[in-house]
């Protein structure tokens, strides 16, 4: 699948099991992201990205706030590719952070950083904050297959947000999108969107209850294996997904419920101009989790969890016959660590047991490694490493599931109050069960970002892509070059 560069993953690495006070997570200063956080897609929504096909991201477009004591990110724009990519921007972990060492001074560079952060428009008690982004650039594979070719890209990008601006509880929409054309007119232009409602409701003792829900579409990756041969162009994936958590603390122990519901549908195949459904994907992920966890230091809080997901298919059968019906156990163990600002995150090891319906299937196990670490060696600089592990539906059909593993590291300076540099590498593994087979893509970019104003930022990125293919000669890689102008209020 083609994964677009998901905003709601931002900040959900930590803030969907942070316990304490954490779990009323604070609002983003300069409206730029969202600041409630939790991804109702993802199975472990804090540390990685989400059974339905969403890996976690790690690049920054907007950079760290030098002015934020809790040097906290905000949120990114969509990528300029709708590649596989990764985002932080989490809240601490214990909520003790005010425990930790002491806050650091920001420099005299850092003072004024907020000057050049939108303002938004009040409206009520709810402030909107509306942009759009125009972006122009070169790819040398527009087709993102091993037969493609270069082309220039023109890209518009729209995204509106409106969050309260109230004492307790919160609440916010976003709407993001992006509209890519290709120069090259014989590859179809590329679109996606992502549409998203989340709440928090603070509840005595500092405890709180999240509701979220939101839309995302995508389009499916032709180099993928199992991809049918004369498609015409990438069909549409149209995820629908909604949950809810509830975390706090009793003394020292940690507690966090939370259950999550996924549709994913898949828009027909057009071959030779005929429509060909891929309705036996269409699929409805659940998931039930339960973490205890318990606060060793102020900054140190060990933990276990158990989680529990279900895969139903709309169709009972495949085209061969067979039952993708699927059902899973998980159980993890962890530390939480929040030395805010300097360190924070959550690494946890696991194991995972999958089985089907279909006996014809058969059950695997696997480990699992999830984690999501946040490092400020000073105020104007920040690493951010991301781990994650998932199962996915497979779409080949000899294929019952795959497994993949997600590795991303990023780095972003400060240069300036008003331009910031980043850059990130990432790997993803994705391993199909039963045909045995593997595909494993590489990443590297680099970006920056100048500020003008409040209105309007100047942002450019080079990345290189490598996509290692199961199939024999479908290997590619990807050189991508942008600048935009993000114009906003």
């Amino acid at each position: 699948m083609r994964v677009i560069h998901r905003t709601l993953l931002s900040a959900t690495l930590i803030a969907a099991l942070a316990p304490m006070s954490a779990a009323r997570a604070q609002s983003v200063a300069n409206g730029s992201g969202p600041g409630i956080a939790f991804d109702t897609s993802d199975d472990f929504s804090s540390l990685r990205g989400t059974d339905s096909g969403q890996p976690v991201e790690i690049s920054n477009q907007q950079g760290i706030d030098a002015t934020d004591d809790n040097l906290t990110t905000t949120t990114p724009d969509l990528a300029e590719d709708g590649k596989v990519t990764r985002v932080q921007g989490v809240q601490p972990v214990t909520g003790n952070e005010d425990d930790g060492p002491a806050k650091r001074s920001k420099t005299s560079d850092a003072r004024d950083e907020t000057a050049y952060d939108p303002t938004g428009i009040r409206v009520g008690s709810f402030i909107l904050l509306p942009a759009v982004e125009l972006r122009g650039g070169y790819t040398s594979n527009a087709a993102q297959s091993s037969t493609g070719g270069p082309s220039g890209t023109l890209t518009i990008a729209p995204d509106i947000l409106l969050k309260s601006d109230w004492a307790s509880n919160e609440f916010q929409f976003r709407l993001k999108g992006d509209y890519e054309y290709f120069t090259d007119t014989s590859v179809k232009p590329d679109s996606n969107l992502y549409v998203e409602a989340n709440g928090r409701i603070d509840l005595p003792r500092d405890w709180a209850l999240r509701l979220k829900a939101d839309y995302i579409y995508d389009t499916q990756s032709s180099s993928q294996f199992g991809y049918p041969e004369g498609v015409q162009n990438p069909p549409g994936i149209n995820t629908y997904d909604a949950g809810a958590t509830l975390d706090g603390s009793v003394g020292r122990t940690v507690l966090q419920l939370r259950g999550t519901a996924t549709y994913t549908g898949y828009d027909p195949l057009q071959v030779d101009n005929v429509a060909v459904t891929q309705a036996y994907l269409d699929n409805t992920l659940i998931n039930t989790a339960a973490r205890i966890g318990y606060q060793w230091t102020p900054t140190i809080a060990p933990f276990v969890e158990a989680e529990i997901s279900n895969r139903l298919f709309e169709n009972p059968n495949d085209p061969s016959g067979y039952s993708r019906n699927s059902r899973g156990i998980t159980l993890r163990g962890g530390i939480a660590y929040s030395a805010d600002p300097i360190l924070k995150g959550e690494i946890a090891l696991g194991w995972r047991h999958e089985t089907y319906d279909d006996s014809r299937f058969a059950p695997f196990d696997l480990p699992t490694i999830d984690a999501s670490l946040i490092w400020s060696p000073s105020p104007l600089t920040q690493v951010a490493f991301v781990a994650a592990t998932y199962v996915d539906p497979a779409t080949d059909i000899n294929a019952s599931s795959t497994i993949v593993y997600d590795l991303g590291l990023s780095v972003e300076r400060y240069v300036r109050r008003n331009f910031t540099l980043a850059a990130d590498v990432g790997w993803q593994h994705q391993h199909y069960i039963d045909a045995d087979v593997n595909e494993i893509t590489y990443e590297a970019g680099i970006q920056g970002t100048w500020k003008l104003n409040r209105e309007a930022w100047i942002v450019g990125r080079l990345e290189q892509q490598y996509f290692a293919s199961a199939v024999e000669g479908g290997s590619y890689p990807t050189t991508t070059a942008t600048i935009g102008l993000r114009l906003q209020r």
